[in-house]
């Protein structure tokens, strides 16, 4: 059961080199005889602005799979064979990585929520299924799609109730605006949901400031927050070094306003903002998320400490209790676990494919210590991780601290 990792190399050499992982993929020449090749390709940025959210995220699922088979419990007669393919940030790259992912017969695709809205006509005449990790609400009624966990819309609807319920100088309203980055369909659409909530949905609640939308390559936010800077939230809409200059900007320019966005924009790229920007810079800022923080005392986040250190470097550990990365990829390795024993069970490990692991997706329902509602989609919604923890930074405490308790999104209820 214990092999090296293939890595397989689409057109260009990948940024980044995937770890020996020990009863994750199949060997190559065929895989081992008798053990079914699952085939779970991912189109994604191993280079460029996301990269390092999807390397740590796909590596936690790598570490949870490889604990499988160091306690005597690896898949029952499958293999999990990972495909990648590099989309560089560039979205003229993701359907050249979906056709070479259904060329090389992928059984699952896994790849952006905003490349998955542009892909789904082609993947639903196709029928490929996809199993993603963050989604957005376009994606959520696809009959071909399953996602581990809910949208940033719905979590913009969470914080944005909270500002709402927990405003105290009504009738003054608490004055909202948002800032992200231009094109990006992903950001758009977050834009467009404040937007609806506060000034058209919820008007009477909220002084809807504006959105500002900046080219991905900016490094100056003067105009941006020279127009929001009388907000008293502002909701931000972007990740990875576009955040880091725009939250060092908003401290220097004397931005007081409180700072919010979905664990996307955050939490999920937290080493990289931590290692750029000051504290104070920090302090007060709102995430949602879809999980467990690091400090929280369950045995999903314990297990992920005790186990994640046999395979990294403290310095390598370090840096991932910066972020979400290995705690969401432990997560969507647990559920891999749960679908693919599953399929077997119903169809037979040498039958295990796209569809049958699909079914096996919307068939999950497990309950986790520590979360307030199984882990399974709804009737309305393909997500299996359906309900939000707002967390708020402490500069003093040096971490995040809950500042609400779980809420399910109306967009994500049963």
């Amino acid at each position: 059961m214990h092999c090296k990792l293939t890595k397989v190399v689409a057109l260009v050499l990948l940024g980044v080199i995937l770890a020996t992982v020990p009863g994750l993929v199949g060997c190559g020449g065929g895989g081992e005889p008798g053990v079914k090749e699952i085939k779970f390709g991912w189109v994604w940025d191993f280079t460029g602005r996301a990269a390092k959210g999807t390397t740590e995220l796909l590596g936690g699922m790598q570490d949870y799979l490889r604990m499988l088979d160091e306690t005597d419990n690896p898949l029952p007669g499958v293999k999990i064979k990972v495909l990648t393919y590099d989309g560089r940030s560039e979205a003229s790259r993701v359907l050249a990585g979906y056709v070479w992912m259904k060329g090389q017969g992928a059984d699952l695709i896994s790849c952006a929520p905003h490349d998955v809205a542009m892909l789904r006509p082609s993947f639903e005449a196709d029928k490929i299924p996809f199993f993603i990790s963050s989604t957005m609400n376009v994606n959520l009624d696809s009959e071909w799609v399953v996602s581990q966990y809910g949208s940033p819309e719905s979590q913009l609807e969470v914080i944005l109730q909270w500002i709402q319920d927990n405003w105290q100088n009504y009738p003054t309203k608490p004055k909202v605006g948002f800032v992200g980055l231009a094109g990006v369909p992903f950001y758009v659409a977050q834009r467009d949901t404040v937007e609806k909530w506060a000034a058209t949905n919820h008007a009477d609640k909220f002084q809807w400031v504006g959105a500002e939308m900046a080219p991905s390559t900016t490094t100056s936010w003067a105009v941006e927050i020279s127009k929001l800077k009388t907000c008293d939230y502002i909701m931000v809409g972007m990740s990875g070094p576009p955040l880091a200059s725009f939250l060092i900007e908003a401290k220097n320019r004397g931005v007081t306003s409180v700072l919010a966005g979905p664990l996307e924009s955050y939490l999920a790229f937290w080493g990289l903002v931590k290692g750029a920007v000051p504290e104070s810079a920090l302090d007060g800022v709102i995430s949602g998320y879809f999980y467990l923080w690091w400090n929280e005392d369950e045995p999903v986040v314990n297990a992920v400490k005790e186990w994640a250190p046999k395979y990294h470097t403290q310095a390598e550990m370090n840096n991932m209790y910066q972020g979400t990365g290995e705690l969401m990829g432990w997560a969507l390795g647990m559920i891999v676990e749960d679908a693919v024993r599953r399929a077997v069970a119903n169809v037979g490990a040498e039958n295990v494919d796209g569809i049958a692991l699909l079914q096996a997706l919307k068939e999950v329902n497990m309950t986790v210590e520590g979360f307030p509602i199984p882990w399974k989609v709804s009737a309305k919604a393909n997500a299996i991780l359906r309900a939000v923890q707002l967390l708020k930074y402490s500069a003093s405490a040096g971490d995040w601290q809950l500042l609400q308790d779980w809420k399910v999104p109306s967009v994500l209820a049963d």
